[in-house]
């Protein structure tokens, strides 16, 4: 089934922006060729298209993006022109609401039959670039590997923004990974049910991000004492199997691209996939991929299988059941003599179906979230490495931190998806919000009135000094063995340092 916008979906922000810009590629005067004056033009310095092949070749780009794609479809046709809406969505499934007959299987007509579908390679992306904030985050998703040596899978948090760099470009920029229930192992990973899926999409939300791709390692240790990795993905073995490919699929199929240019609302997808491997250097590095369109609508349409050989796909033969309608999948490709081909899609080569997205670190690395040097609050659903947020981990990290810091306390997305999900205390949506809220906008005042007048928020911190308690030491003691150095508010029961005569989380005096 085709994902349909709801009403409350809505174009995403880069893209208003991208469509109120000419987009056409400046270029200066060129002092040979240019022999008029300053405020003349002739082809040698005229502007470009962001089409211009020519030119995107120059630049070593090598899909054009996805809004100089729509404009080279609407070219010179005015704005009452059905061409203003030229994207059409691929269908590989059946229609069967086609009233002409009776439904599939008993009836089928060339109106409701999906047409053969000729595999080529997309030449437009919807994401140019994938640009990571900072390594911090992305060191902390890659130590589930280092300290397991199981892979991990993660959600790529972030928003999508202009990427000057190629015309009319977008940019997916990532400032943190979620990673979902998954039970791991050193050669895969399966994803489990995500109870907390909805909780996830409302925290980003009132956080002004949203979940834009995914993320999994592949990696197998060289030498641990010199922290190599194998090169297992190149040129001459794959770059992503074909089972990856369906599960790209799949989920570009549930994060629909929301456009004004496409009939039903919607064309492709922006959600990004990236890959941590080795590389030739036998590090870790980074690679960014999108499937196309055609191989989502393959692995919605469920007729795209994987095979044995990594680097090959296969079109299923028989349906599943009776409403399943198989059609012919094809591609073309040069044979031995040099000469044109097509082939049939059983097996089809899985670069066909890949749109590369260069991916990596930023050069002028930013932190959208606060992060410790020392007692870092835990990552979700790590309880196999004995990582496991709430009681002691809750306290340690919220020890750091005194009431005027509590906006600094507030900006790790970890910290607030685990008040948003914990079993222990229930905030409402509007508690919730209004916490985001002050992250989102840097309001320290607005953050520290939550945490001062927030009553489940006291009672969440006592019931986590409670289980440190009942899992050590109640009071830490000092270095000598004396007396207790830190002393329980009376009226929040937040845990304090001796020397305070105000608690640092409600304000009120120690007696």
């Amino acid at each position: 089934m085709v994902v349909q916008a709801s009403q409350n979906e809505k174009l995403d922000d880069v893209d208003v922006e991208l469509s109120t810009q000419e987009g056409q590629v400046q270029r200066p005067r060129d002092p040979k060729m240019c022999h008029h004056n300053a405020r003349q033009k002739c082809s040698h310095c005229l502007p470009i298209d962001p089409y211009d092949e020519e030119y995107l070749k120059s630049k070593d780009i090598k899909h054009m993006s996805f809004h100089a794609y729509v404009r080279k479809l609407t070219q010179g046709h005015g704005k009452g022109s059905k061409v203003r809406k030229p994207l059409e969505t691929i269908r590989v499934k059946v229609d069967l609401t086609c009233d002409a007959h009776k439904p599939f299987p008993k009836g089928v007509c060339t109106r409701c039959r999906p047409p053969i579908m000729t595999l080529n390679r997309q030449r437009f992306r919807h994401v140019d670039n994938i640009s990571m904030e900072n390594q911090d985050f992305v060191n902390d998703f890659l130590n589930f590997w280092r300290k397991s040596g199981h892979q991990r899978v993660g959600f790529l948090i972030g928003r999508y923004e202009s990427f000057p760099d190629v015309p009319l470009g977008i940019k997916a920029q990532v400032v943190a990974i979620y990673e979902p229930p998954q039970a791991t192992s050193d050669n895969g990973v399966k994803l489990l049910d995500d109870k907390n899926k909805e909780m996830v999409d409302k925290v980003c939300d009132w956080l002004g991000l949203k979940v834009i791709g995914w993320i999994f390692t592949d990696l197998w240790s060289a030498d641990l004492k010199k922290g190599t990795v194998h090169c297992t993905r190149n040129a001459n073995s794959y770059l992503l199997s074909a089972e990856e490919c369906i599960t790209a699929g799949w989920l570009q199929n549930q994060h629909p691209n929301i456009t004004q240019f496409s009939l039903d609302g919607q064309y492709g997808s922006k959600f990004v996939t990236v890959v941590a491997s080795g590389d030739e250097n036998q590090e870790v590095s980074f690679h960014g991929y999108q499937v196309s369109n055609q191989c989502a609508a393959l692995a919605e349409a469920n007729v795209l299988c994987p095979t044995q050989f990594p680097e090959l796909a296969y079109i299923r033969e028989k349906p599943l059941d009776e409403s399943q309608y198989i059609t012919d999948v094809q591609f073309t490709m040069k044979n031995e003599y040099g000469a044109e081909v097509t082939k049939d899609g059983r097996p089809l080569p899985v670069e066909f179906l890949l749109v590369d997205v260069p991916a990596g670190m930023r050069k002028d690395p930013a932190h959208t979230f606060h992060r410790l040097q020392t007692h870092q609050f835990h990552v979700e659903n790590r309880e196999t490495l004995g990582e496991i947020q709430g009681g002691q981990n809750l306290t340690e990290y919220c020890d750091q931190f005194s009431l005027n810091q509590f906006l600094e306390q507030a900006t790790n997305f970890h910290f607030l998806l685990y008040l948003a999900t914990n079993d222990m205390v229930k905030f409402t949506d509007e508690e919730l919000q209004q916490l985001c809220d002050s992250v989102r906008y840097v309001a320290r005042e607005q953050a520290m009135d939550w945490a001062r007048e927030n009553e489940k928020w006291h009672t969440l911190v006592a019931l986590s000094h409670q289980q440190q308690a009942q899992g050590g030491p109640a009071i830490p003691t000092t270095s000598s063995g004396g007396q207790s150095s830190k002393w329980d508010c009376p009226h929040c029961t937040y845990h304090n340092d001796d020397v305070l005569t105000e608690c640092s989380m409600c304000g009120l005096p120690r007696e």
